[in-house]
């Protein structure tokens, strides 16, 4: 071969130049066939009801996703996403379910190292792809999507060796997870052309809540607005409830008196004794006896009759329920205000789950006068199963009871108890807990003003079961404990945590009441409880239980750090809701679909491509529309019709998407769009001569500085193919594109691949600037 036809050989792929919107010529990435089997999820279509696109990447719940090669990626049987282009990052924001979720990926092997890197990001915790996920390089049938999976004949994934920062063929990996301790994955074998990868996470309580399921059995449903929650929680069915991230009002007002004289009570009202510890005002103290027309239960001085006419206002909406539900806020959450949710076995309720909810301003200036979320079981008749999971929970006049239960976990709760409504800067009653098996874990306490818990045992007994609790600033007992009898005793077991800021006593318990402390770290905090009216110094080690379970320890000098960031809705990303927030649901990113060019469209060399892309925001407006090929942005539109035109496309396959951008900054990638673009044509040496294709143009001056001698020609077919070298061997690569003879692209990246996956490739290397430095042919 003479260095001539070589050197047409690469101005035919090598095109120099700037795209139709003054950037440098896109490189050709690699590009690969999606499987059409339906064992590999051939015709499936995108689409999710748990997708949620109110955040971006790294913002709130999801997966990130990228592979060298490309992939289909699946949870619980519906597909999530799906992309043909090596190296291209995608993030889908998704809420996971209690339960099991089923996650899998059909990952595609193309040209160099295969591997598929994934995380899972849930509101406390990531879930890295690695050894154990599991994998098959070929399956019969489709169930391997789907939830409840046989995997005992399914291997385990094998954990490249490749750097999580770096595409295993070499190239840069932009835009994944920041410190991801993901593994790229894949089957035993690297040369299998396709492989299957499973796993699968099951969010579920720790303690004696385990066995909840909720409304897994039952059909998933999304609820749009308060009202429909409240259909939905009082359905006979078995549901998993999804609310759209947002801010729901529940308040019904109405006149408290007129309300409590209906039922036989009477509100009641004096001045408070002191200021409160947030306003420095005097506030009115109201609070509810369950007397008609009397006060007389109340001991403080100056109590009064409040009249009706005073109009004395009460919002909370109470909402009973039916067994078997899940009522999840999606994404980052779902703000509740108002809402007084009861869980009572009277009506046959239990089984319930709840998760990623706010519940605030339940009548927040009255005592008594209602919880956010309650279970209220009989002593003959206990409600069965129940799990609260990243509550926030704030303004609740009567605090969280949980009364005659069984079976049930409270976790990463955020209580705070801080309310400018009341006498002191705090709630007066935060947590009674009745004749109840019950466990609070890793759960945020703070600016509370009674006992958190306070457990008693009427008929049956309570065992409350503590562990990785903060505490930060109580004013009185930190918990508590009152049995009733030897048979109905009360016990308190409260482990490997940190109270700081106590004001009052760790404990205080009587006869059939037993309070025990272990591993705990105190700061700024009184030692000492109290038994039976006798205060003693140290932390109480009373009687107590052993729990059946294991239960993950935390570190406990960490918890102050940690919980107040994992605990409540949204967990990691998300907060508490100001009092006065406005009500909707988030404000989701535009929608947006690549409508040019038509799919696996061809187009010759030297010719324009132009992409364009319909894109419209319903609750705002579209900013702009960028355009990527492969993973380079090739243009940006800033109006409709939104297009950019590219030139100087080298010949290959390309997969292009677009990106559109709200004018609240939210990103919304679309599906793939595939497109070819041929290569010129190529001389046959045999037929050409060294006049005919002598060399020109910029790129051919670097090659007609090769002496003769450098590239013997020869009728051997292998000194046709020894390495070309070129003049400038002093420069420095930075860059490396690599074509078979045909001129097809099979990989482009910052670094050479380790090994040619042709027998025959030609390498092209250029400079930092951009310039083709050497050309030459490299066996495999």
């Amino acid at each position: 071969m003479k260095k001539g036809v070589l050197g047409k050989i690469i101005a035919g792929m090598v095109m120099a130049g700037t795209c139709g919107v003054s950037l440098a010529a896109t490189p050709a990435n690699e590009v690969v066939t999606l499987p059409a089997d339906k064992n590999y999820g051939g015709g499936d279509k995108v689409g999710s009801q748990l997708i949620a696109a109110t955040y971006n990447a790294g913002k709130g719940p999801g997966v990130w996703i990228v592979a060298d090669g490309g992939y289909r990626l699946y949870h619980n049987g519906a597909l999530l996403a799906e992309d043909n282009q090596a190296g291209r990052v995608r993030f889908i924001p998704m809420t996971l379910l209690p339960g099991e979720n089923a996650f899998s990926v059909v990952g595609v092997n193309g040209a160099g190292a295969p591997g598929v890197l994934v995380q899972i990001d849930d509101l406390d915790r990531s879930y890295y792809s690695g050894s154990d996920w599991k994998s098959k390089p070929s399956v019969g049938n489709a169930s391997w999507k789907e939830k409840g999976r046989d995997l005992s004949m399914w291997g385990g994934a094998t954990a490249l060796s490749y750097s999580n920062t770096t595409m295993p063929s070499g190239g840069d990996l932009k835009g994944f997870a920041a410190n991801t301790q993901s593994k790229w994955i894949w089957t035993s074998s690297e040369s299998d052309s396709v492989a299957v990868l499973l796993f699968t996470l099951n969010v579920r309580a720790e303690g004696f809540g385990a066995s909840t399921t909720g409304g897994d059995a039952g059909k998933i449903v999304i609820a749009k607005d308060s009202a429909e929650v409240r259909k939905y929680l009082q359905s006979s069915d078995a549901l998993t409830i999804l609310v759209p991230e947002g801010t729901y009002d529940f308040r019904q007002f109405r006149n408290a008196v007129t309300e409590a004289k209906a039922k036989g009570r009477t509100w009641c009202k004096t001045t408070c004794s002191e200021k409160n510890a947030v306003t420095g005002k005097t506030n009115t103290f109201y609070r509810i006896t369950f007397k008609a027309n009397s006060c007389s239960d109340l001991t403080e001085a100056g109590v009064q009759i409040v009249q009706e006419s005073e109009n004395l206002m009460a919002w909370s909406n109470w909402i009973t329920t039916k067994a078997n539900k899940s009522l999840v806020g999606m994404g980052r959450g779902a703000n509740l205000r108002g809402a007084s949710i009861a869980v009572r076995s009277n009506e046959g309720s239990g089984n319930h789950i709840y998760r990623n909810l706010a519940i605030y301003d339940v009548n927040p200036h009255l005592i008594e006068g209602g919880d956010g979320l309650e279970t209220v079981g009989t002593s003959s008749k206990h409600v069965d199963k129940f799990w609260a999971d990243h509550i926030s929970y704030k303004w609740i006049s009567d605090g969280f009871d949980m009364e005659f239960v069984d079976n049930a976990t409270i976790s990463y709760l955020d209580f705070d108890g801080a309310n400018d409504f009341n006498c002191w800067g705090t709630d007066p009653y935060m947590a009674l807990v009745e004749d109840a098996q019950l466990t609070y874990a890793n759960s945020y306490w703070h600016n509370t003003y009674g006992r958190v818990p306070k457990v008693t045992g009427e008929n049956d007994g309570s065992k409350v079961h503590l562990y990785n609790q903060l505490v930060d600033g109580n004013r009185f007992f930190i918990a508590g404990a009152s049995g009733h009898s030897a048979t109905a005793k009360a016990y308190v077991r409260y482990e490997n945590s940190y109270i700081k800021n106590g004001k009052g006593y760790l404990a205080e318990w009587g006869d059939n009441g037993y309070v025990y402390f272990s591993g705990i770290t105190y700061s700024n905090t009184t030692q000492q409880h109290r038994y039976n009216g006798t205060v003693t110094m140290g932390a109480p080690q009373a009687e107590t239980f052993n729990p059946s379970y294991s239960w993950e320890k935390r570190d406990v000098n960490s918890l102050p750090t940690d919980l107040p960031s994992l605990s409540g809705v949204g967990g990691r990303y998300g907060s508490m809701p100001a009092y006065d927030q406005a009500f909707g649901v988030s404000n989701k990113a535009a929608t947006v679909a690549m409508t040019a060019p038509a799919a696996n469209k061809a187009f010759d060399a030297g010719s324009s491509v132009t992409l364009s892309a319909s894109a419209s925001d319903a609750d705002g407006s579209v900013k702009s529309v960028s355009f990527y090929i492969g993973t380079e942005l090739v243009g940006t539109a800033t109006s409709a019709p939104y297009s950019v035109t590219v030139n100087d496309l080298a010949a290959g396959t390309y997969s292009a998407v677009a990106v559109a951008t709200d004018n609240s900054g939210l990103t919304q990638m679309s599906e793939f769009v595939t497109f070819e673009v041929a290569a010129e044509e190529i001389e046959d040496p045999a037929s050409s001569s060294s006049e005919e294709i002598a060399s020109s143009g910029s790129e051919e001056e670097i090659e007609s500085s090769n002496s003769s001698e450098e590239i013997e020609s020869s009728d051997s077919e292998e000194s046709a193919i020894r390495t070309i070298a070129d003049a400038a061997t002093e420069a420095e690569a930075s860059y490396y594109r690599v074509f078979d003879m045909q001129g097809r692209p099979l990989y482009t990246g910052n670094t050479k691949p380790n090994k040619m996956v042709a027998t025959r490739a030609i390498v092209v290397e250029y400079s930092k600037s951009g310039t083709a430095i050497r050309r030459y042919i490299q066996t495999k």
